[in-house]
């Protein structure tokens, strides 16, 4: 028994109270609508550390850096992750508010099928390469080709380097770090 649990009324409330905690901590994060996530992710950003981003062609990598937005009102984290098992599995994703994906691209990794309520290619499976933008009462879960991203304009979708370079440029980081290319 936990040791807050002296008898089995303040055992009760002890519980009672974890629950309301954990409800409220998951209300607290309140979706954004449609107008907020575009305005973020249209926000000018930069990023804070202007360290070079080292790019392993065959190392597991897994890493996140901040940014903010121009203005200093906003923070954002810019996550960059290559597979453990799958190597040639990239993903670059732009959070706001700590926790909300703006945007995501997903390169080499597993198939991806949409809600069958989707507005975009409802319960359509998708395969890598693949593109998540916040949707308003669907958060990160539609996924669309690339290609069909407004204003996502992508070099080569074979070139892991382009690609997060032009992810950023989507993401409007106003300057993008030196990227190091590592073994």
């Amino acid at each position: 028994m936990d040791t807050a649990c002296y008898d089995e009324i303040s055992c009760v409330t002890y519980l009672s109270l974890i629950a309301i905690i954990r409800r409220f901590t998951l209300n607290a994060i309140m979706p954004l609508t449609q107008a907020e996530a575009d305005a973020l992710l249209q926000m000018p950003k930069e990023f804070i550390d202007i360290a070079p981003l080292e790019f392993s062609n065959s190392q597991p990598l897994r890493y996140e850096r901040e940014l903010r937005s121009v203005d200093r009102r906003e923070q954002f984290i810019f996550d960059f992750e290559r597979g453990n098992r799958n190597r040639v599995r990239l993903k670059y994703q732009t959070r706001g508010r700590k926790v909300l994906i703006l945007a995501r691209l997903d390169l080499g990794g597993p198939a991806h099928r949409n809600p069958p309520n989707s507005p975009h290619r409802p319960g359509e499976r998708l395969l890598c390469p693949h593109f998540h933008r916040y949707t308003e009462g669907f958060e990160d879960k539609i996924a669309c080709h690339p290609n069909d991203v407004p204003g996502f304009v992508i070099r080569d979708l074979t070139n892991g380097v382009f690609c997060l370079e032009d992810f950023l440029r989507y993401c409007v980081v106003q300057t993008l770090p030196g990227i190091q290319l590592t073994v």
